[in-house]
């Protein structure tokens, strides 16, 4: 990475200098799908387990100097509980949402549409799901459907933009699996 590069990263990163920053995170660990009491996919929650390291993931992400003035999530209820884990630990009301087009299978389109309409937010936490959030990722990025951008549950990323909706590839200032975001805490 260029000095340059590297020294205007750092600052976006730090002090949320860039014009609009989006950051994307996975929902945490939730109950098994299918059968026993949570037939609808939609309505399976976090575990006991997948709260906890939630918790531990939003306190990596305050390490990290993360701040947002709005929360997006999908309305799943394991979506819901990871965003509102993320909102409580910033200690501060923060504004959410719920975005029906980041339900699994949701379309890109829809996401960038409902964001675009909000423009005056600028620093915007995404809360969804597999396949779908790592494809937009890459999509806003530049890297194409067949790139292997994955989410693991809990995992983020934070993209920065000049404007938005973006015409041009955002820049994907980092990258961080659970593990690392629970190793920050």
């Amino acid at each position: 990475m260029a000095p340059e590069t590297k020294e205007k990263t750092d600052a976006g990163q730090k002090t949320g200098r860039w014009p609009y920053e989006l950051c994307f995170l996975r929902h945490g660990i939730a109950v098994t799908r299918g059968g026993g009491a949570f037939p609808d996919d939609s309505k399976r929650p976090l575990t006991p387990e997948g709260k906890k390291k939630m918790k531990e993931i939003a306190q990596g992400l305050l390490r990290l100097g993360f701040e947002v003035d709005w929360v997006v999530s999908s309305p799943l209820v394991r979506a819901v509980e990871t965003s509102e884990i993320i909102a409580d630990s910033l200690g501060r009301n923060v504004s959410m949402d719920f975005c029906d087009a980041l339900r699994p299978g949701g379309s890109a389109e829809e996401v960038i549409a409902f964001l675009a309409r909000h423009s005056s937010r600028r620093r915007v936490l995404i809360v969804g799901h597999e396949p779908d959030l790592s494809a937009l990722a890459a999509r806003l990025i530049g890297a194409g459907r067949n790139s292997n951008l994955a989410f693991k549950k809990g995992g983020c990323c934070l993209i920065a933009f000049g404007e938005f909706p973006p015409k041009t590839p955002g820049e994907l200032i980092w990258w961080l699996t659970p593990r690392v975001l629970r190793k920050l805490a």
